[in-house]
């Protein structure tokens, strides 16, 4: 339990970075991230999944909403790091895509590829945070948000 240990300790630091200096994106997408862990330690996994024997139906919803919110925060926000996270939160997307397609892999395997991909989302974060952070430095403000344009037919 001390991997479950260091994961909350760098969370907790990532979020406070994220909340403390971040833009509204960085505080945005932290947020998603702090709701999907507390719904992910909530699913039933703790009694009935433990194992990863099955396909974490619970955790496979929470993944997919948060992937959905995660795009929509990189397609609005002035940001590039943002899809970046996205992208890597869709890797945890494939890991259950694998379980699904392919009962028979390994319980071990399944675990860690649906697990590993919350270490670099957070490297990610900090990462976007403390760039938002050289840039307002540089610039002074930063737009946090793409305007809202419309190219449709005229």
């Amino acid at each position: 339990m001390i991997r479950v240990g260091l994961f909350l300790t760098a969370f907790t630091l990532c979020a406070g970075y994220a909340f403390k200096a971040g833009g509204k994106p960085e505080r945005v997408a932290m947020m998603a991230q702090l709701i999907a862990l507390l719904l992910s330690s909530s699913v039933a996994f703790w009694r009935d999944s433990g194992v990863f024997a099955t396909l974490i139906r619970g955790w496979l919803m929470i993944d997919l909403t948060l992937l959905l919110v995660l795009i929509l925060v990189a397609l609005r926000a002035n940001r590039i790091w943002t899809i970046v996270l996205a992208g890597l939160q869709l890797a945890a997307i494939f890991a259950h895509l694998s379980k699904t397609l392919y009962p028979g892999l390994s319980p071990l395997g399944y675990a860690v590829f649906v697990q590993i991909w919350a270490w670099p989302m957070l490297i990610a974060t900090a990462l976007g945070v403390r760039n938002h952070r050289r840039r307002v430095a540089i610039s002074g403000k930063e737009a946090d948000w793409k305007p809202l344009t419309f190219s449709g037919p005229v």
